[in-house]
């Protein structure tokens, strides 16, 4: 592949300037910019703007036609196209690039991606919660993207602390048990001594432990292939970032037993916001280019010092906190959030204002060797990836009075519901979540629900015993009867689907959309499972293509010049006498196929 580059770079660096077309001549080419072509692909400017079988309830399989609504498939180039044509300068050239199939010269691979969101009311998990059900990895995902919401309290002291460890520590441990079985444990542990940590996207890493034993306190760190920093990032976010050299993991490639064994890639915690992505170990290799941010959308606070107030600061009580990613060349990006709740007027409005301000804010700041060709790279925005997964607890409810929501739930037609959910009409209403694809929500309201069980709250009878309870697996309500609290039912939440999972791409198919039957919280967790094309450039065939084009613009160029041609080139006179006067006929053809004009050049003296 490193001779391919280098022929590449060989051939671009010949022929010139001269005509419109490719050009030949002794100029360097105006669309040599290719010969600092890497599987990183330049951000466009102005970026930033807006498995398999378990025991899940009512799980779909959509197939491809899910995504066919997205705005990204209208016609046109492809992103990654797009952002390597800007390198060529000339116009011609870039334009007949532009109209390139990109299946041409780089290799598509399908990435399975599980994603789950749930919100867990700030409860402690006990140490032997059973999450397979949710987090189902019996397919083996190439990615798995966790979201959490409440993983802590929002109390005062956990709002103003902003992350806390022993929370992230223990849900980072049954997620890990979940994806990776016991043999594949052992490989784990090996492969940690060789990979150093980021504070902002490996904060609390449990990924490299043994099960049961007690985790480690890593700090920032900078070795050969390795480069991390920490920033506060715009006012009420912060971000940070973290680059590799391939293999992104140290050791990883060693590891050749434990490839399917699954490898902490990066977590960002924003106070009860929390989300963590796992990649197994081949697709770590071809994983660089990471970066984390938060954005804070809770409680203004303002402090009055002497008459002197300061600048209003944004809590994360509510928020969002984001990953991106390259695989191979595609960006992607996933973001999981908390929006503002309440069920009162006005309150979905609060929510379509949170979503507006976390994906303009959120930013994703490159580092110095994220350019292949040493110019500075602008932040990556949300709209700059290629595939964007959102995910949460969203907050969205139902315009409905209580007792119509609960007897369609009884009655087994949720789906009588769905018009109401406000989700769905600030959506239509291009409010929130334009340009963004959710796929049919065939399961019931995910909140809310008494804890332990699987009756919703407010069913009017406190201070009573509720046999309906969870599964009997480890830890999770095992059956038992739960006393129903009376603090809680005063509340009255009418049962909403809070919880979702939306998506927007070019290169994104979804496969699967449901919930998982845990009664550990008052939410039920969900799950979606998706298809993502991550693209390679090929030098090779990309050199074949850049051939195939100068071929074609030379012919193309060629193949404009008029041509003209004297059918009779030759006079004979013969014999001529003095004074006397012949005339001959000659004929100039045009054998070309564009016009021609002619005309007589005066002979020299």
């Amino acid at each position: 592949r490193a001779r391919a580059m280098k022929s590449v770079k060989k051939m671009l660096g010949k022929g010139g300037g001269g005509g419109g077309g490719s050009g030949k001549g002794n100029e360097p080419a105006a669309w040599e910019d290719f010969s600092a072509f890497t599987n990183t692909a330049p951000i466009a400017p102005g970026g930033g703007g807006g498995g398999g079988g378990g025991r899940r309830h009512d799980a779909m399989a959509m197939g491809a036609g899910a995504r066919a609504s997205s705005i990204e498939d209208a016609e046109g180039p492809h992103p990654l196209t797009k952002a390597w044509a800007g390198r060529i300068k000339n116009a011609k050239v870039r334009a007949a690039f532009m109209d390139e199939p990109i299946a041409g010269y780089t290799s598509a691979r399908d990435l399975k991606v599980l994603c789950g969101t749930w919100n867990t009311n700030g409860k402690s998990p006990p140490a032997d919660l059973d999450v397979s059900r949710w987090l189902d990895a019996s397919s083996r995902p190439d990615v798995v993207v966790v979201g959490f919401q409440e993983i802590v309290p929002l109390t005062a002291g956990k709002v103003l602390a902003v992350e806390d460890d022993k929370a992230t520590r223990e849900w980072e441990a049954i997620i890990e048990r979940a994806l990776n079985d016991a043999a594949t444990t052992a490989t784990t542990t090996a492969a940690a001594a060789a990979a150093p940590k980021n504070a902002a996207a490996f904060a609390s890493d449990t990924s490299w432990q043994r099960a049961g034993q007690p985790p480690r306190t890593q700090t920032p760190q900078s070795a050969a292939g390795w480069t991390s920093f920490d920033s506060p990032g715009v006012s009420g976010g912060g971000g940070g970032w973290t680059s590799f050299d391939a293999p992104a993991f140290p050791g990883a490639a060693a590891a050749a037993a434990g490839r399917d064994r699954y490898i902490r890639l990066a977590s960002k915690q924003l106070v009860g916001v929390y989300i963590t992505v796992y990649v197994n170990a081949s697709t770590a290799e071809h994983t660089r280019d990471v970066r984390v941010h938060t954005v804070s959308t809770g409680f203004n606070i303002g402090l009055n010092l002497g008459g002197f107030k300061t600048p209003d600061i944004t809590l994360g009580n509510k928020g969002g906190a984001a990953v991106w990613m390259r695989v191979y060349s595609t960006p992607i990006v996933f973001i999981c959030s908390h929006l503002s709740a309440g069920s009162k007027e006005g309150d979905a409005e609060k929510r379509s204002a949170d979503f507006g301000e976390i994906v303009t804010k959120l930013s994703f700041p490159a580092p110095p060797s994220a350019s292949s060709d040493g110019v500075a790279e602008k932040p990556a925005g949300v709209a700059d990836a290629h595939a964007a997964v959102w995910l949460g607890d969203l907050n969205y409810r139902l315009n409905l009075p209580d007792d119509r929501v609960r007897a369609a739930i009884a009655s087994g037609n949720c789906a009588s519901l769905l018009g109401s959910d406000q989700l769905l009409l600030e959506r239509a209403a291009r409010k929130a979540f334009v340009g963004w694809i959710e796929a049919p929500v065939t399961f019931p309201p995910t909140y809310k629900y008494r804890p332990g069980t699987n009756t919703y709250s407010g069913a009017g009878d406190a201070g009573a015993e509720d046999e309906n309870g969870g599964g009997g697996e480890n830890g999770d309500a095992g059956g038992a009867r739960v006393k129903v609290s009376a603090k809680e039912e005063k509340k009255k939440r009418t049962p909403a689907w809070c919880d979702r999972i939306l998506w927007r791409g070019r290169d994104i198919r979804q496969n699967s959309y449901a919930r998982a039957e845990l009664t550990q919280s008052d939410h039920k967790p969900v799950l979606a499972e998706f298809t993502i094309v991550a693209r390679e450039l090929q030098p090779e065939r990309l050199q074949e293509t850049l051939d195939s084009l100068r071929r074609r613009l030379d012919a193309e160029e060629a193949a404009s010049q008029p041509r003209c041609t004297l059918e009779n080139p030759q006079a004979d006179f013969g014999d001529l006498k003095h004074g006397e006067t012949k005339a001959i006929s000659f004929r100039l053809v045009n054998s070309g196929d564009v016009p021609a004009r002619w005309g007589f050049v005066p002979g020299g003296a």
